[in-house]
């Protein structure tokens, strides 16, 4: 399961305002998720589908950060599929600040980012 592959693509699109490319992504792999779920659902499977549904409604605006961490935390397997040893999760943690950044800076609502900070006019 390639997550941390997708996770730092997702990041490096939001960084440079390129949330169509992050949003590709997202469906991408839902999409081929969802055909595995269908077939022979494990636990690691329905955690990513999970992950990346939370983190797609997060980047429409349907759900506030707080709610994301909440269900992100509630994901007993995600820090198994992200590799995470001990208790530092440096991963969610840098994915939290740049989507606080990113949604507080920049107004990152899918489909209506601009790049612009949220004062520009």
């Amino acid at each position: 399961m390639p997550l941390i592959s997708d996770l730092e693509i997702i990041k490096s699109a939001i960084i440079y305002g390129d949330l169509d490319d992050a949003m590709s992504v997202i469906r991408k792999r839902q999409e081929s998720l969802s055909y595995y779920l269908k077939r022979n659902p494990k636990e690691k499977q329905v955690t990513y589908s999970k992950f990346l549904k939370s983190l797609e409604s997060l980047l429409k605006g349907e759900i506030n950060l707080d709610t994301f961490r909440n269900e992100v935390g509630a994901l007993d397997s995600l820090p198994e599929l992200l590799d995470m040893t001990g208790d530092t999760g440096e991963i969610l943690e840098s994915l939290y600040y740049l989507l606080e950044y990113s949604l507080d800076r920049y107004d990152v609502r899918y489909p209506a980012y601009d790049g612009k900070r949220c004062d520009d006019k």
